[in-house]
């Protein structure tokens, strides 16, 4: 919360407040057209500032380093990141069995549930152990193990395709 910001803009809305009170307890009628105008104006603009100035980041405590990085965020981060163990850091930036996959030889987007690539029409290849999929129990499964791709347990095998290194012969 910008506690400046804030304060300026509250300090718009009390005088907005008063210059609408102030016919009313000088003069005991409604007389001030375009003191009326003007107040409203000035209520708008302190609403504005004070709603701006309690969602944006105290300057005070945000840095440069960082873009823009607060060192508390920072240490409340890695604070974070010491309680969990190995395992689950790993779980928890790990995909999603109903995540899109790449197409591994034109980089389309393949859902979930589709086995060929519907651009090149091959079939879809488990991203762990680099077997076809098949449709089984009405899910996208790796068919050695009949798990979903990303629980697969076959043993790793090398990517096939044409990034892996394999030399092709013609005429040979």
């Amino acid at each position: 919360m910008n506690r400046s910001l804030a304060l300026a803009g509250l300090v718009l809305v009390i005088v907005a407040i008063l210059l609408v009170a102030l016919p009313f307890l000088v003069t005991a009628s409604a007389d001030g057209d375009y003191l009326f105008f003007g107040a409203g104006l000035l209520f708008l603009i302190g609403l504005v500032l004070l709603f701006v100035g309690a969602t944006s980041p105290d300057p005070k405590v945000t840095t440069v380093g960082g873009l823009l990085g607060n060192p508390i965020v920072d240490e409340s981060r890695r604070a974070e990141e010491a309680l969990l163990t190995p395992a689950e850091r790993h779980l928890r930036y790990a995909p999603g069995p109903k995540e899109p996959v790449n197409c591994r030889y034109c980089y389309t987007v393949i859902p979930w549930n589709i086995l060929d690539c519907p651009r090149c029409a091959r079939p879809r290849l488990c991203r762990n152990c680099g077997k076809r999929l098949y449709l089984l129990a009405g899910a996208v499964r790796c068919g050695p193990c009949v798990r979903d791709e990303i629980y697969c347990i076959c043993p790793r095998v090398r990517a096939s395709g044409p990034k892996a290194g394999m030399i092709r012969r013609v005429g040979a």
